[in-house]
């Protein structure tokens, strides 16, 4: 396929601002998958299907992560098209697990139970894949197939915030903590929290700022652990820190981890994180499970390392975050992109 020659729809619900510039990067129109809203059908297959039929006729269709899957699937089979899947999220990745929600009873079950169809489906009606890390795409791989074209390209951090934070100078001597995040399960905040008095047994004045909106109250009856919630400006976050921690269940590629190398903090994060990727080039025990004990170890681990020790993987970190800003990052997907359709 003659990545040149076609037009490219960027199949989505609330895109994130990354992909909003990927789909700038290879010229593909905004198309919000949910263009009919149903009543009694909302949330259901039948209303992905009728929404599929639905949509403006493109050469091929970018779909934005997991929940735009159903719609696509059916313009494809009904109408034709070729189907790229953008892989950013975990709806792959929870396929087949008892945890698995959808938007509707019958999703969870399709999701829970399903896998198999799933992966007929897959197989056939998805063409090929930029997976945003290579966590993402070998979760993605066996649901697509062995001869199914994967790329990977990473976000990005968005330019105003990256260029502030390349001027943050973090207090590396400080046994502080922080991890930004929505209260999300899959995020795994509380089990950083619940590690933290493990932590505390080891490093007695150690201290874990959660910033982001939403988070428990409660989270600061554990000693140690402050609760800043929404910060406006992220350098405030990152300044009386030594350490990012990003203690996901599950997370393709969280931009939060890039944000922080940029300001110069170490990252620790879990080994179900894509940006273990990223942490591992750092400094391979930077990557821990996703477990408590895992996490405490981990954190206490740096907390011991000398001042010295500290400022070389910060040094390391802040080289790191700097790959990711806006330019470089869409030329790396635009150029991931061209590839897929070159495959096919």
């Amino acid at each position: 396929m003659d990545p040149d020659a076609v037009r490219v729809a960027m199949l989505h619900q609330d895109p994130h601002p990354a992909h909003r510039g990927f789909a700038e990067a290879i010229g593909a129109d905004l198309v919000d998958y949910h263009r009919l809203s149903l009543g009694p059908l909302e949330g259901t297959i039948l209303e992905d299907g009728l929404n599929g039929l639905a949509f403006p006729d493109y050469d091929v269709y970018l779909v934005e992560g997991s929940r735009p899957l159903y719609a696509a699937l059916a313009r494809r089979v009904a109408r034709g098209g070729t189907l790229v899947y953008l892989c950013a999220d975990h709806g792959l990745y929870q396929l087949g697990s008892s945890g698995f929600e959808g938007e509707s009873a019958l999703k969870s079950l399709i999701g829970t139970f399903g896998s198999p169809a799933a992966r007929i489906a897959g197989r056939r009606g998805i063409d090929g894949v930029v997976a945003v890390s290579e966590f993402a795409a070998e979760f993605t791989r066996p649901v697509v197939g062995p001869n199914t074209p994967i790329e990977v390209a990473h976000p990005f951090i968005q330019p105003e915030t990256y260029n502030a934070l390349g001027d943050v100078r973090p207090d590396l001597e400080a046994n502080v903590a922080v991890t930004v995040a929505r209260p999300w399960e899959y995020k795994g905040v509380d089990v950083l929290v619940d590690a933290w008095p493990r932590v505390r047994e080891s490093i007695p004045d150690a201290e874990l700022h959660v910033v982001g909106g939403g988070h428990p109250a409660e989270y600061a009856e554990t000693p140690g652990v402050r609760v800043r919630g929404y910060v406006e400006d992220l350098a405030d976050a990152f300044a009386p820190a030594s350490l990012f921690v990003q203690p996901s269940r599950m997370d393709t590629f969280p931009v939060s981890t890039l944000e922080a190398m940029r300001a110069g903090l170490v990252p620790l994060v879990t080994r179900t994180a894509g940006t273990r990727s990223e942490a591992r080039e750092i400094d391979p025990s930077l990557v821990v499970a996703p477990y408590e004990r895992a996490l405490a170890r981990g954190v206490s681990a740096y907390f011991e390392r000398s001042g010295a020790d500290r400022r070389k993987l910060a040094d390391r970190a802040r080289d790191r975050g700097a790959r990711f800003d806006p330019d470089s990052r869409k030329a790396a997907f635009r150029s991931a992109f061209r590839g897929v359709l070159k495959a096919l």
